[in-house]
């Protein structure tokens, strides 16, 4: 890594964080859509769960060269990004949706609110602890599903230098960029943490409460 340095990293890292971040971003905005319209049509939880379990049960590397096929440059890398962050984030803001207080729900409800104030004025807020831990795990799986993305037929990017190197048979190197990964997905993970903790300060003493 140090023998590296940025002469190498410099060309491969912002190429992997670029799409890492473009397809975290709309896999979880995807994911709590699908979430928020579960809680608004009900009759299309079972549907919206297949998709989930879906997308979480295909391996990556089985679709990956179907998409470098059917897509140029970095949008394979994108949606692969996007599909590794989506089921985590779905099944997470489900969760919190729902444990909203019912009592607030009532409130709203006899104000003459319906579904889609009661989303937005109970139950968004309620699930927001939820929905911040769930991005906190999509982090590491975005720059995963990124590099494997960047497997296929690319010239920049940390997956594209990582296959080079194995071709290469250069382990050290091969380490180098595992290691530059995980510390990226670490600096992610830590980011959206103090997020967490910026914007949510009461569910930390809920949970300090109940322990």
């Amino acid at each position: 890594m140090i023998s590296d340095g940025t002469a190498f990293y410099g060309l491969h890292v912002p190429v992997t964080l670029a799409s890492a971040t473009v397809g975290y971003f709309w896999g979880n905005v995807a994911a709590i859509a699908c979430a928020a319209l579960v809680m608004t049509v009900p009759a299309l939880e079972k549907l919206v769960l297949q998709v989930g379990i879906a997308s979480a049960c295909i391996p990556l590397i089985a679709i990956a060269p179907i998409l470098a096929a059917c897509f140029n440059g970095p949008v394979t890398s994108v949606i692969m990004a996007a599909v590794s962050v989506f089921f985590a984030t779905l099944v997470g803001t489900i969760n919190g949706l729902r444990q909203a207080d019912s009592a607030s729900e009532d409130l709203v409800r006899a104000y003459g609110g319906g579904k889609y104030l009661v989303l937005r004025k109970v139950q968004l807020l309620s699930a927001l602890p939820n929905i911040l831990t769930s991005l906190k795990i999509a982090v590491p799986a975005a720059i995963l599903g990124t590099v494997i993305g960047e497997f296929m037929g690319r010239e920049r990017g940390l997956g594209a230098a990582l296959v080079v190197a194995q071709q290469d048979s250069d382990v050290v190197r091969t380490w180098g960029i595992t290691l530059v990964s995980s510390l990226l997905a670490g600096i992610g993970f830590l980011l959206v943490a103090a997020v967490e903790k910026i914007a949510t300060p009461w569910a930390a003493s809920t949970s300090g409460a109940t322990a």
